[in-house]
C-alpha cells in the first residue's frame, strides 16, 4: 500500500488534544455527579436529621410547658394542630402525614416539611426552600466551580507538558516523512536538530533511524559496486571468448578446434562463477560464499596464463617466484578477482620490461617495471574511476578499487609502493597462511 500521497489524519498532537478533552469531560461529569449526590445527601440526611432534632427538642419542652412557643426563625417555621384542631395550620400543610416531605407552597416555593405527632397533637416544621437553594449554591455550586476551574487549569498544564514531551517525536516524524532518499546524500539526523533530546526514547529513535540510513546507504552502494564490478570483471573472460571465436574461424583441424572449445568452456564456467561471486558480494554478508583451502602457487600460475592471453604483451617477460607452498582459507573466486585485477593492471601499464609474482610466507607480491605512479597518484590509486596520469590504456579505473574493497572486506592487508618511470609493487598479506618451504624456484612465462 502506497502511503506517500495519503493524508494521515489524527496525528500525535490531535490524539493528545482528544485525550485531554475526553479527560476533562469525564472529570467534569464525575465532579458534577459527585456534587449532585452530595446535595442529595445534605438534603435527605443532614436536613432531615436537623429537623428531627428540632422536633424532639420542641416536644421535650412542650411536655413541660404547654405554652412553649413554636419555632419561628428566618429558616424554620413551626405550626401545630391541637387535638384535631387545624385552624392554625395552613391549608397546604393540613393533609401531610407524619414524616419527611417536600410540599409545594406556591408557584415558586417548595419547602422541606417535617411532620410529627405527640399526645394527640401534630407538629409541622417548615424549612425554607430558598435557604436550602442558597446553601446548595454556597456549599455545592461554588465549590464545584472552583474545583472544575482547578481541574481545567491542571489539565491545561498537563497538556502543555505532554505536548512538550512529544514535540521532539513529532518533529522527528516530520523529518523522516520529508527525508529525500533519492538525492543520494544520506545525511544523518543530528541531535542539534531536535532541541532537547534528553529522553532515552527519543535518542533510541534517532539512533535507529541513523542506523537505517546507514544500512540503506550501504545497500545502494553495494548495488552500484555490483553494477560497475560486473561490467569490469566480465571484460577479461569476454575478451578470451572473443579471441577464441576468431580462432575457431581460422582452424579446420578438429583437434585444434576442440582445444579452443575446451578453453571457451572453461572461460564460460569461470564467468558463471564470477557472476555468482559478484552477486553474493553484493549482499550484506559473505556467508554464502564457498570457502576452501586454496594453493596460491597453482592459482596464480593459472591466472597469469589467462591474463596474458587477455592482455598480450610481446615485450614483457612474466615470472612466478615462490619460496614455498602457500595455502590460505578463502573463497577461491574472490582470490581470483583480486589477483586477476592486479595482474591485468600490471600488464596493462607495462609496455616493456618485466612483471613478476613473488609468493612467500607473508602472501603475494606483484611487481612490474611499468610507467609507475607519482605520490599524488599513489594516494588515490584505489579510488573508483581514478586512472592516474597515464590515460592511454583502455579501462574505467575500477580494478584496484575492487581489489581494495575485497581486501577490506576479508581483512587482507593491501600495500602499494610505486615510483614514476620505475614501476609499481603491490603486496597482499593474509592474516593466516599455511606455508611449506622449499628451494627457491623461478618459473618464467611469456616472451622475452
Amino acid at each position: 500500500m502506497d502511503l506517500s500521497n495519503t493524508v494521515l489524519k489524527g496525528g500525535l498532537n490531535t490524539k493528545l488534544v482528544r485525550v485531554f478533552v475526553l479527560q476533562v469531560l469525564a472529570i467534569s461529569v464525575a465532579t458534577i455527579l459527585g456534587v449532585y449526590a452530595a446535595a442529595i445527601v445534605v438534603e435527605r440526611v443532614l436536613v432531615q436529621e436537623a429537623l428531627n432534632g428540632e422536633a424532639e427538642h420542641f416536644w421535650e419542652n412542650f411536655r413541660e410547658d404547654g405554652d412553649f412557643p413554636l419555632p419561628n426563625t428566618n429558616n424554620l417555621r413551626g405550626y401545630m394542630a391541637r387535638r384535631s384542631d387545624f385552624s392554625g395550620v395552613p391549608a397546604w400543610l393540613v393533609d401531610q402525614p407524619p414524616g419527611f416531605h417536600r410540599v409545594r407552597e406556591g408557584p415558586d416555593s417548595e419547602p422541606v416539611v417535617h411532620v410529627s405527632d405527640h399526645g394527640g397533637n401534630r407538629l409541622y416544621l417548615v424549612f425554607d426552600e430558598v435557604q436550602v437553594s442558597a446553601l446548595a449554591f454556597y456549599f455545592g455550586i461554588a465549590p464545584l466551580t472552583a474545583v472544575l476551574l482547578l481541574i481545567y487549569l491542571l489539565t491545561w498544564l498537563g497538556y502543555l507538558m505532554s505536548r512538550r514531551a512529544v514535540s521532539t517525536v513529532v518533529q522527528l516524524a516530520d523529518q523522516v516523512r520529508d527525508y529525500d532518499f533519492q538525492s543520494g546524500g544520506f545525511e544523518r539526523f543530528s541531535l542539534d536538530q531536535f532541541g532537547d533530546t534528553t529522553d532515552a526514547e527519543v535518542l533510541t529513535l534517532i539512533n535507529a533511524f541513523n542506523q537505517f540510513i546507514r544500512r540503506m546507504e550501504s545497500f545502494i552502494q553495494r548495488e552500484r559496486n555490483f553494477t560497475r564490478n560486473a561490467s569490469h570483471e566480465l571484460r577479461t573472460p569476454l575478451a578470451v571468448v572473443k579471441a577464441n571465436l576468431e580462432l575457431l574461424e581460422k582452424f579446420d583441424d578438429p583437434a585444434k578446434r576442440k582445444r579452443i572449445l575446451d578453453r571457451m568452456s572453461r572461460t564460460v564456467r569461470d564467468m558463471e562463477s564470477l557472476v555468482e561471486t559478484l552477486l553474493i558480494l553484493a549482499r550484506e554478508t559473505e556467508s554464502k560464499l564457498s570457502w576452501s583451502s586454496v594453493v596460491l602457487n597453482d592459482l596464480l600460475a593459472e591466472l597469469l596464463e589467462q591474463v596474458e592471453r587477455a592482455v598480450p604483451r610481446e615485450n614483457v617477460k612474466t615470472s612466478i617466484e615462490a619460496t614455498g607452498l602457500v595455502e590460505v582459507d578463502a573463497p577461491e573466486r574472490v582470490l581470483a578477482i583480486v589477483f586477476t585485477n592486479l595482474l591485468r593492471n600490471a600488464l596493462t601499464y607495462t609496455e616493456s620490461g618485466r612483471v613478476g609474482v613473488l609468493i612467500d610466507r607473508e602472501g603475494v607480491l606483484i611487481k612490474d617495471t611499468g610507467c609507475g605512479m607519482s605520490e599524488a597518484d599513489l594516494e588515490r590509486m584505489f579510488e573508483p574511476f581514478y586512472r592516474g596520469h597515464d590515460r592511454s590504456n583502455e579501462g574505467y579505473g575500477l580494478g584496484l578499487a575492487i581489489v581494495r574493497r575485497l581486501c577490506n572486506r576479508f581483512n587482507w592487508h593491501l600495500q602499494a609502493d610505486s615510483e614514476l618511470g620505475v614501476g609499481t609493487e603491490i603486496r597482499v598479506r593474509f592474516s593466516k597462511v599455511k606455508f611449506q618451504r622449499f628451494a627457491k624456484k623461478i618459473r618464467d612465462v611469456g616472451l622475452s
